[in-house]
């Protein structure tokens, strides 16, 4: 009888051992279930500062302003009016608290989330197109975007916007590496953190 206790207790032993969770030493992965590969990441300029060569024939007027999380990067996203096909001219680069955020012309103060500071320069830029009878606003949307779902970007605010000079700050949640990328159809200025 207790050979025959002996022998059921070591096969259930060997059943319940084969229920459990195998893994595949050749991948590495459990067996039986998917697993989501990590996306394999250039890693992006580690400068400072980043300078547009370029200077437009014409103020580019601001369309829109986005921020973005993609699987490498957070993006920032500038969008300019299509029919100047030019790429914006910029100067990208961090700066210190109290620089980034102070309006530009007033010298008032803008807190901004954040601890540490991105200020876009773009010119010549504007939100706005004086060349008409009126003024025409070519860009409504906020002056301040929140960094919604992103993993580094907190917030992005105007910080100014005069005589063609057109800047933005974007508060980090720590200093990153950035790359600037550009487009000129359609005209566009990306800024991608990582």
């Amino acid at each position: 009888m207790l050979t025959r206790a002996i022998a059921v207790g070591l096969l259930l032993g060997a059943l319940l051992a084969g229920c459990g969770s195998s893994r595949d030493a050749s991948e590495g992965q459990t067996t039986g279930t998917a697993t989501v590969a990590e996306p394999t990441c250039a890693p992006l300029a580690n400068g400072t500062a980043a300078l547009g060569e370029g200077h437009p024939s014409k103020t580019m007027l601001l369309t829109a302003l986005t921020t973005g999380r993609e699987p490498c990067a957070d993006r920032v996203t500038f969008d300019f009016r299509a029919d100047l096909a030019e790429t914006p001219g910029y100067r990208v680069e961090y700066r210190p608290a109290a620089q980034a955020q102070t309006e530009d012309g007033s010298g008032r103060h803008i807190a901004i989330d954040g601890t540490a500071f991105l200020v876009v320069r773009l010119e010549p830029a504007a939100t706005a197109d004086l060349s008409g009878e009126e003024l025409e606003f070519t860009y409504t949307g906020p002056r301040r975007l929140p960094g919604d779902g992103t993993r580094y970007v907190r917030e992005v605010v105007k910080t100014g916007d005069f005589e063609s000079v057109l800047t933005w700050t974007i508060g980090l949640s720590e200093k990153r590496p950035f790359e600037v990328v550009t487009s000129d159809s359609p005209p566009r200025l990306t800024i991608e953190v990582g």
